[in-house]
């Protein structure tokens, strides 16, 4: 029987399969499916297959998890992704973005993160006030002493 990865690829699957060890953290059989998918559009089907061939068997999950909170990441924030997300104090976005994507949610850019104004939800998006962003604080100065 296929796993929820190989079936919404339309893949056959084995004994051996790659995808199915990277999809047990997630809990749902759909939620599965939507995640390969989005992960697949976004990396392309090959490159998926081959990223997560590329490391061993143990780190598979985490690299499939990975992925997708860059996927994400990138999507909402296309400048900076989800190390940006992350430096600017709003990993809630991303974490916001990935658990749309799990329920089969839809994903835009985020016009705040794109140097715009304040965006207004439309019917496009599926993102709710999880979206919104948090002022970042103040920077480290950029001439910081180092002791020398």
């Amino acid at each position: 029987m296929s796993c929820n990865g190989c079936r919404v690829l339309r893949k056959g699957c084995s004994e051996t399969c790659i995808l199915r060890p990277c999809l047990q953290w997630i809990e749902s059989a759909e939620a599965q499916g939507h995640a390969t998918v989005f992960v697949a559009k976004f990396f392309g089907r090959a490159g998926l297959m081959s990223f997560i061939s590329a490391v061993p068997e143990n780190q598979r999950p985490a690299l499939f998890q990975s992925l997708l909170f860059e996927a994400a990441g990138r999507t909402v924030n296309p400048v900076n992704g989800a190390v940006g997300l992350m430096w600017t104090g709003n990993w809630h976005v991303c974490q916001a973005a990935v658990e749309t994507v799990l329920r089969g949610g839809a994903l835009k850019p985020i016009a705040e993160l794109l140097g715009g104004g304040a965006s207004e939800p439309d019917d496009a998006s599926e993102c709710t006030d999880m979206f919104r962003l948090r002022d970042p604080g103040p920077r480290v100065p950029e001439t910081a002493p180092f002791g020398g």
